[in-house]
């Protein structure tokens, strides 16, 4: 009995401890389940947004399908003037130069795509791979990879309009070569639009055609579109080309202090941000300046009025060109603001979802309901109307921190904008008139001139294709002599024998106006 017992009170413990090693067994399948689980959503939240944005444009086909057949009904009546608009595009004098080797971008880029490799690497456990640096330089070898391969293919080239074409005119050619130099030539650079999907730089040919006979450089940069990038890709490639047209421009005989920008539907739009945030950085930068020097004494007020750059929406522009080395920008058939634009561009076949996607907002899983009152900061924070608005708030505070001088050495907003002309067609119906128009009424209360000019009865691309392929340059001619003044070439005597002269053989009608009147209804 005593042997049956003792077996008894050995065996008996048994039972719990199986049941607590299956319990272990079952915690740690548990624990491994999660940990699946959760290497399953770090690659899903770390996967390209790429990806999803080509799905989100898929969704909408058959929307852009009508919209195509009615472009394509658009370019078969203006088939003629499209076959002289190639002709002139590919004989004229152009030279296509890339401009993606600007350092500053450089390396921001490469900092991005090491982080999304970083990224992507949790899942798999992979690691980065170190590289050799030059240490004289500073540069990677992947940098001087990067600036010897200009792809074929990239978006990060621009055309440069004129750069052959003498500057001064028959009357006056000059034979000093001491004069030649002096004789340097003001410069365009035209952002073109085409809805941030479709924009290329050859529909800047037309603008560059009128302008180079009247001694204008005409630089038009192309940008990535989406889905390849969003707005802020698209952004950073415009601000990339200005940087570089300011650094290289005298190369090619223009003057870098005698430079307007000129954007139009997608490409003002663009051209706006750039500009308001620039002049938006430039006030940043000042208050601190003001605030180190003014209170270095005092730290915990500095800490208190300096900008934080973790309070701040957008990180500032990585180029070094101020706002006030433009001479000037002129915004035609743009998009001023956003927000109020959204159901304009879902009637136009953007919908809620893709119009997210491309401002940098999160998609959802649909868009039936296409709710507008949603992730509304997005679309302030990408539009210029907003962007000024926050630009005259950091002025504010500026003004607080610059008490002690008087009215006259104060420093007003205008003077630190460019000069502003709002261009814009009365029968626009793919951005209603009503935004030139608001856009305009808030930059007189925040006393900033601007020029207006409103063209009766013309649509959205009337500017840049309709109207000069007839043969009327208004838009072009205004173009002309708004650079003109703004760059002082009306004090100059050579401005006398320049007159924009719609006589000229280069402004010329280039199609048949029947056809061209049939396609405005398209």
């Amino acid at each position: 009995m005593s042997l049956q017992r003792l077996h008894r009170r050995r065996s008996a413990p048994q039972r719990p401890i199986q049941q607590t090693i299956e319990t272990q067994h079952q915690s740690i399948e548990t624990i491994e389940t999660q940990q699946s689980q959760t290497n399953q959503s770090q690659k899903l939240k770390f996967k390209s947004t790429r990806r999803k944005r080509i799905w989100d444009l898929l969704r909408h086909i058959p929307t852009f399908t009508i919209y195509f057949l009615r472009l394509l009904a658009f370019v078969v009546f203006l088939l003629p003037a499209f076959v002289v608009f190639l002709w002139h595009y590919v004989t004229c004098d152009r030279v296509a130069v890339y401009y993606g080797d600007c350092q500053l971008y450089i390396i921001e880029e490469n900092n991005a795509n090491d982080n999304e490799r970083e990224r992507d690497s949790i899942g798999s456990g992979k690691t980065l791979n170190g590289e050799k640096k030059d240490v004289c330089n500073g540069i990677t070898n992947r940098e001087k990879n990067h600036k010897r391969n200009h792809p074929y293919f990239s978006r990060h080239y621009l055309d440069i309009y004129g750069s052959r074409t003498p500057s001064s005119s028959p009357e006056q050619t000059n034979t000093d070569s001491s004069n030649i130099s002096v004789n340097k030539k003001p410069v365009v650079i035209f952002l073109t639009g085409g809805a941030w999907i479709i924009g290329y730089r050859m529909w800047g040919t037309l603008l560059a055609r009128a302008l180079v006979p009247f001694g204008i450089l005409c630089i038009v940069p192309d940008y990535r579109n989406f889905p390849r990038v969003t707005i802020e890709g698209m952004v950073q490639d415009v601000d990339r080309s200005i940087q570089w047209a300011m650094d290289h421009v005298e190369e090619y005989g223009g003057d870098k202090e005698k430079v307007v920008l000129v954007g139009q539907s997608a490409g003002a739009h663009i051209g706006g941000v750039v500009v308001a945030r620039k002049v938006w950085d430039w006030l940043r930068n000042e208050r601190s300046a003001i605030t180190e020097s003014s209170m270095k004494c005092n730290k915990e007020h500095i800490v208190d009025n300096m900008p934080n750059e973790s309070r701040v929406e957008m990180s500032p522009l990585k180029s070094t060109y101020s706002p006030q080395q433009l001479c000037g920008f002129i915004s035609t058939s743009s998009p001023h603001n956003l927000v109020t634009m959204r159901p304009v561009f879902h009637h136009h076949g953007l919908s809620a979802s893709v119009q997210k996607s491309i401002f940098g907002g999160l998609m959802g899983d649909d868009d039936e309901n296409n709710s507008f009152g949603e992730e509304e900061d997005v679309f302030e924070k990408w539009s210029p109307y907003h962007l000024i608005m926050k630009s005259h708030m950091e002025y504010v505070k500026l003004l607080e921190l610059d008490d002690g001088k008087s009215s006259d050495d104060r420093l007003e907003l205008k003077d630190v904008f460019p000069r502003l002309c709002v261009i814009h067609g009365t029968a626009d119906k793919t951005v209603p008139i009503s935004e030139a128009n608001e856009f305009i009424a808030l930059l007189s209360k925040l006393q900033i001139p601007t020029e207006t000019k409103l063209y009766k009865g013309w649509s959205h691309t009337d500017p840049i294709l309709e109207a000069p392929m007839r043969g009327d340059h208004s838009y072009h001619g205004d173009v002309y002599e708004l650079v003109c003044m703004w760059t002082g070439e009306n004090n100059d005597q050579r401005h006398k024998t320049r007159i924009f002269d719609e006589r000229h053989p280069m402004l010329q009608p280039i199609g048949p106006s029947v056809l061209v009147e049939a396609a405005r209804f398209c």
